[in-house]
């Protein structure tokens, strides 16, 4: 039972004792019936606990609703308090999570307005899409609600860890502004990839058919920035019967801060998302077209 509630009994049955004594002071000492005058019967029913207690002929039952209503004590009839067992919070229930959790998909970049492959002599830089994997780690959600928790809008703060493995055995991206990069045909690369991480923030708007996040249908669409703060070019080749594996820190004039229109629906604890950017993964004018990066995947939601 409530502890608050509990107090309040406790209190209430010594001010019953004290008054019953005041009216009768020239009693002290009790007899066996006046002994019994307060009786405690705990009768449980159905969805509530119910506490009978009698003090000097008065009846007093203590509700305790277990299907999170509020707590209250009747005297004689009447309900003199009442008490919410649960936080406000609580009362409202949990949003349902629309970004916080752990995504792994497919990342990759589109030839401006032309889709995909890569034309020209963007072609060197085709991507493999069975390596090019991405993930991240949403660890921060924050919902404010716009209507019950069907309709909330969303942000929080992530890790984005993109990894582009170009196709070309042969091709190097090469730190220089502008960018540039070459191609060896006496050098095989058999690991070839560029790495970039970001912090990533959204602001969604989130919809949700059901406040039980394991039974609700949910859908989210909005706007992500990502900021750049690393990137590094991954290499391995053998040559002359030695292994090297050449790792180096630049940025290859990747754009700081990606802006992407976002998108995800789900049903239980699974996501399925997909980002676009809205501007170049490398800086403007670095490239013969730009290049629009995206990555799709699943989540699982926390």
């Amino acid at each position: 039972m409530n502890i608050k509630i509990t107090l309040i009994l406790l209190a209430f049955i010594s001010f019953s004792s004290v008054k019953a004594q005041e009216n009768n002071p020239a009693d002290t000492a009790k007899t066996p019936s006046q002994e019994e005058d307060v009786e405690v019967v705990i009768s449980p029913k159905k969805g509530q606990d119910s506490t009978i207690v009698k003090v000097a002929g008065m009846k007093i039952i203590v509700l305790n609703d277990n299907s999170d209503g509020p707590n209250s004590i009747i005297v004689d009839g009447e309900v003199i308090t009442s008490d919410s067992s649960k936080s406000k919070k609580d009362s409202k229930g949990d949003n349902v999570s629309h970004w916080a959790g752990i995504r792994i998909g497919v990342n990759g970049y589109t030839n401006g307005g032309n889709g995909l492959p890569l034309t020209g002599v963007d072609n060197n830089l085709e991507l493999d899409y069975g390596r090019s994997v991405s993930w991240d780690l949403n660890l921060f959600e924050h919902d404010f609600r716009l209507y019950k928790q069907h309709v909330e809008l969303v942000t929080g703060l992530g890790m984005h860890f993109a990894n582009y493995t170009f196709t070309s055995q042969f091709t190097t991206l090469n730190n220089t502004s502008p960018f540039t990069y070459t191609t060896d045909s006496t050098v095989n690369f058999s690991k070839n990839k560029l790495r970039a991480t970001y912090i990533t923030a959204p602001l969604l708007l989130g919809f949700s058919t059901n406040k039980d996040e394991d039974k609700a249908l949910r859908l989210a669409v909005g706007g992500q920035v990502s900021w750049r703060i690393s990137s590094r070019l991954k290499q391995e080749y053998t040559t002359g019967g030695e292994t090297y594996k050449p790792r180096v820190r630049s940025d290859y004039n990747l754009t700081p801060f990606l802006f992407h229109a976002v998108a995800s629906v789900g049903y239980g604890p699974i996501n399925v998302y997909a980002n676009y950017g809205l501007n170049p993964l490398f800086q403007s004018n670095q490239t013969a077209n730009d290049l629009m990066p995206f990555d799709v995947g699943l989540q699982l939601m926390f």
